[in-house]
């Protein structure tokens, strides 16, 4: 049986050619391929994750063999942007040149299945949360109707803690109720009271916060934008959740031409002993960014100089459809330079939390230097403007942003930076 991809994305099965004999010195699925799937591509391709389609055994992972083979020789597979020498990541996806080597092999040698015997056990995964069952699951009480058309929405859905004491967050795994309009996920708490009351005089659920929350939050625990995976923060740092806070959920939807209905939910898992020291994030921002209508290679920056010390833990690139690449770069008081990151061929599809391999102690009086480039152009595929027009900052989709996000770690869970 062969599985292949036809017009409009449907899976279907058809008879395939019977498995061609093994090839002297080839990989083979159980010996080599199964492991280098298990380690790099599981994760996201098996049902219920953000892969189209399930890579869990070797019917499914061989019905792919040379699709495989071209999309991780292409480097397209699995994603990974940062550019190799510009900074050292903890979560780097990169296949080594060895691992793409077998694939390509095994490939070419017909995708030969070997002794099942040697095959790596199957991992065991918990219900369809990426790192098991939560702790604490925070739903909505009610869905969202999404209209089909018109300027995208912002939603903050505010859900209520019982916790008699303040609590810290090693890990949150977002899942998106509706993943077609789903833009992005934010993540706060309030203690006020303000986003009950916003959310009492709305009549619709949760309320309408775009261009703001319309309160100052506590802190920020996070989010999720396409593409991110969740990972657990080391055992002694966690994020800030106070006892009694409100959570609030922000959700961005971009209609699709169709009526959606959405209920995203947020999975908390908690440190097993409450963390000292505790994880958050700094914008580095240009709200004033414009991107004229055909430019192909367009440049904007964004800086921040810090007053106090900070140890960095993790750089997030931030734009939309228009965006190609962005650096970020610390300036230290002696003036020497250290990259944090270089994304090329950011895809706004794919977004990730390059966490650094070990966090970067930066003083005060650094400079976090943001550079950005932007195709507005007709040659770019992803272009969401016709006729062509000038962009600039804004909420929506076809809007842009630069924002160049530090996580940093601090013994301070609520101070503003």
């Amino acid at each position: 049986m062969k599985l292949q991809w036809l017009a409009g994305a449907v899976l279907v099965a058809t008879a395939g050619a019977a498995e061609k004999a093994p090839v002297a010195g080839a990989p083979s699925y159980a010996k080599e391929v199964s492991r280098i799937v298990q380690k790099r591509c599981e994760g996201c391709h098996r049902p219920g994750q953000i892969g189209p389609f399930s890579l869990t055994n070797y019917e499914e992972v061989s019905a792919f063999a040379p699709e495989i083979k071209k999309a991780t020789q292409s480097r397209k597979m699995p994603p990974w942007h940062a550019v190799p020498g510009y900074g050292e990541f903890k979560n780097e996806r990169r296949l080594s040149d060895a691992e793409i080597d077998a694939i390509g092999r095994w490939a070419d040698a017909g995708a030969p299945r070997g002794d099942m015997k040697l095959a790596p056990a199957p991992v065991k995964y918990s219900d369809d949360w990426a790192l098991g069952p939560p702790d604490a699951v925070i739903t909505p009480d009610v869905s969202f109707d999404v209209e089909p058309s018109g300027d995208d929405e912002y939603r903050c859905f505010v859900a209520p803690t019982s916790y008699a004491e303040d609590r810290t967050i090693q890990a949150i795994e977002v899942r998106p109720g509706n993943r077609k309009v789903v833009h992005h996920v934010l993540i706060y708490t309030d203690l006020s009271g303000k986003a009950r009351q916003l959310d009492a005089a709305d009549p619709r659920p949760g309320f309408s916060c775009f261009g703001g929350l319309g309160f100052l939050p506590n802190n920020g625990l996070g989010g999720w934008a396409p593409g991110a995976v969740p990972g657990r923060l080391p055992e002694d740092i966690g994020r800030f959740l106070a006892k009694g806070a409100d959570v609030i959920m922000q959700v961005h939807y971009h209609k699709n031409g169709r009526r959606e209905t959405d209920r995203s939910s947020l999975g908390f898992y908690f440190n097993p002993r409450p963390a000292k020291r505790f994880l958050r994030s700094q914008p580095v921002a240009n709200l004033g960014i414009k991107i004229p209508a055909g430019a192909e290679q367009h440049r904007e920056t964004a800086s921040w100089t810090l007053r106090n010390e900070i140890l960095a833990y993790a750089a997030t690139p931030h734009m939309h459809l228009l965006g190609k690449e962005m650096r970020m770069i610390a300036t230290l008081p002696d003036g020497a330079t250290r990259d944090l990151v270089w994304v090329k061929n950011y895809d706004f599809n794919w977004q990730t939390s390059y966490v650094f391999k070990e966090p970067i102690l930066l003083p005060a009086g650094a400079r976090i230097d943001v550079t950005a480039y932007y195709d507005n152009s007709e040659k770019n595929p992803s272009n969401p403007s016709k006729p062509l027009r000038d962009v600039r900052w804004g909420e929506g989709t076809t809007d842009e942003m630069l924002i160049g996000w530090l996580a940093y770690i601090t013994d301070n869970p609520t101070a503003r930076r």
